[in-house]
């Protein structure tokens, strides 16, 4: 694995209670207002104060390949803390985004994931706002907001059955989709892969840069695998846009993106008025639920990928089948994020269990 450090990690603390959220949907004008652990929502502004905004420029830039899920989820957001997974809880964004570049039996990565840093805004000289009687604070509050970028650059060969999948990673020398082409290493994935496709996507939680979104459209994204040299040379220009290209600085000229929140209780801050005298119920029994939703729903997203790396290379004869397909997975994905958003509302609905 390469490794290759923009900056040095700054480190931060709050309070012994802060609790880390991660999450898209935040903003600075979010500071303030009271956040319910049990129901992970945001309410009525409850504390004022001084927004002070501190600059971060740290990344971190690795080579991955044949990671799930759980081990996506850890390396882009961390240690989550209660027992509970709390990123099943963030926004639509960094949720696809984790399953977008999971992989599973039926398809084989190969990705760099560049971290990038970039500072954090935090409400300081806290006061408690006039009329907080009348409203709803509950115990803890969003205390601060931080910013960072992640983005994945994904080399994936999707397999039709699961007798493909494993004979290719069983008999194949070759695990590393980016590599410098010989034609014998060529040669050999295409022995292996030519019920394959090879496909290549570049995802992030925020906007992409102008340079690599050029690279991807006036590029080819989808090989069959039995014949992987056009998509190879994407690979290599992508690369070489990212090595010791301009990645890096076009990345931090665009705005910052909102990865987490961190929030803080009330009794921490020292505004013990604004504690609430209900009772604080725990959400961990609701981690099975919320776990298996969520996987349900990943294997909707990484469905709908593979057919439309199916369809992009069919030709006249395959497209009606695997356009037919894909739309069943499309329709599959829709229900699921209809389903995944009612169970996180409420997890004991009954089509919930």
């Amino acid at each position: 694995m390469r490794t290759i450090l923009y900056g040095v990690l700054v480190c931060f603390s709050v309070g012994a209670s802060a609790q880390r959220y991660y999450s898209e949907q935040f903003s600075e004008q979010d500071l303030g207002k009271s956040f319910a652990v049990q129901t992970h929502k945001v309410g009525d502004k409850c504390l004022t104060g001084t927004v002070i905004h501190t600059p971060v420029s740290s990344g971190q830039l690795d080579y991955l390949q044949r990671q799930n899920e759980t081990q996506i989820r850890r390396r882009t957001f961390g240690e989550l803390h209660g027992g509970v997974n709390l990123f099943i809880i963030a926004g639509s964004v960094s949720t696809s985004m984790t399953h977008r570049n999971a992989t599973d039996t039926l398809s084989l990565t190969s990705q760099l994931h560049l971290q990038l840093e970039q500072g954090y805004s935090t409400l300081e000289n806290r006061q408690v706002v006039a009329g907080y009687e009348d409203l709803s604070c509950g115990n803890d509050f969003v205390y601060q907001v931080r910013y960072g970028r992640d983005l994945f650059l994904n080399a994936r060969l999707h397999f039709r059955t699961e007798e493909d999948y494993k004979k290719f990673v069983t008999k194949i020398k070759i695990r590393v989709l980016f590599f410098k082409k010989t034609k014998t290493k060529i040669k050999e994935i295409e022995k292996f892969a030519a019920n394959a496709v090879l496909s290549i996507d570049v995802n992030s939680n925020g906007d992409l840069p102008a340079g690599l979104t050029q690279i991807m459209a006036n590029n080819p994204k989808h090989c069959r695998g039995s014949s992987i040299t056009p998509c190879l040379d994407t690979l290599q220009k992508l690369a070489d846009y990212t090595f010791g290209g301009p990645l890096s600085a076009d990345l931090n000229n665009l705005p910052k993106v909102t990865r987490s929140i961190m929030i803080e209780s009330y009794q921490d801050s020292g505004h013990y008025e604004l504690l609430s005298q209900q009772g604080i119920s725990s959400s961990e029994q609701y981690e099975d639920i919320w776990r298996s939703i969520d996987e349900r729903y990943g294997k909707a997203v990484r469905d709908v990928q593979r057919y439309e790396a199916f369809l992009a290379v069919a030709t006249e004869d395959e497209q009606p089948d695997a356009q037919a397909q894909l739309d069943a997975a499309k329709v599959n994905l829709e229900e699921m994020e209809a389903l995944r958003t009612t169970c996180f509302a409420d997890p004991n609905q009954p089509q919930c269990r």
